[in-house]
């Protein structure tokens, strides 16, 4: 069996007696960074057999630990902090157990995304995680521009180095005065959580330098709400007639509805939910 187990993202105290009996009577351990799980499993008493799982070797990794898996093998995956398979290698190690009709159970725990949610003063009844931005700018931006017409919660990683570039292109994009949190170095001595408008932001940023890994949680557009239920009585027809026109034109259905969104100023979920009224 595949077990997922989630390790502390800062304090060691956070990590459950169950995740410690998990990882002290499993066959060995899969992890993204032997070196880092290896500091956890020292500080915890735990000697067992490290393989490194990550981005560069998931492919042949991955059918190893299956193997061993089907084998009878118990095997655990960690990340390096947090919930292994979420904005994480080990979601494609998952899929490959399904494929495969191998068991896979969790051992919960933390999650930086969960807990800046939890400490930021926004609606938590409907949220959504974005994990982290593209790498390439046109997809950045595209990446923001959904944000933008978000009317949930929405919740997104930035490493250290990339933060300015893309608290500033956010603030381009969905404008300075967009309510967010940029929370750092949760559960640790110098968790930080801020909450201002992306204007607010930039300028903090501008004063002291960005360390540690952070998590940004915008604001809902709370303008959607109010967008969407004065729309007039033909935009579901006008919306089908676009959507149509773009898949003609070759538009995949994930970029039609993500340009009709932005075309008619509407999150795509409710484009989707039109579409889906329509019959398309």
């Amino acid at each position: 069996m595949l077990y997922l187990v989630a390790t502390p993202i800062g304090n060691l105290s956070d990590i459950s007696k169950r995740a410690i009996e998990t990882l002290s009577s499993c066959d060995y351990i899969a992890s993204e960074d032997t070196r880092h799980t290896l500091r956890l499993l020292n500080a915890l008493g735990i000697k067992k057999k490290l393989v490194s799982y990550h981005q560069h070797n998931m492919e042949s990794s991955g059918i190893n630990i299956l193997k061993d898996v089907m084998n009878g093998m118990n095997v655990c995956l960690v990340s390096d902090a947090g919930c292994p398979a979420i904005s994480d290698p080990g979601n494609e190690l998952v899929k490959l157990m399904h494929q495969n009709d191998q068991k896979v159970t969790v051992i919960p725990g933390a999650n930086a995304a969960i807990s800046a949610l939890m400490i930021s003063p926004f609606d938590t009844s409907a949220f959504c995680f974005e994990g982290f931005p593209p790498v390439k700018s046109s997809q950045k931006k595209d990446f923001f521009e959904k944000i933008k017409n978000e009317s949930r919660t929405c919740i997104i990683y930035e490493a250290p180095h990339k933060l300015i570039k893309t608290i500033n292109l956010a603030k381009q994009i969905m404008g300075g005065k967009r309510k967010v949190s940029l929370v750092k170095e949760i559960t640790k001595i110098y968790e930080t959580v801020i909450v201002d408008s992306l204007d607010g932001i930039s300028a903090y940023l501008e004063q002291n330098e960005p360390k540690g890994e952070y998590v940004i949680v915008f604001e809902g557009n709370t303008d959607m709400h109010q967008e969407t239920n004065n729309v007039p009585n033909n935009t579901d027809q006008d919306i089908t007639i676009k959507y149509e026109e773009l898949i003609k034109n070759g538009f995949s259905r994930k970029d039609a509805m993500r340009k009709i969104a932005v075309m008619f100023n509407i999150s795509r979920n409710d484009v989707y939910a039109i579409l889906f009224r329509c019959g398309r």
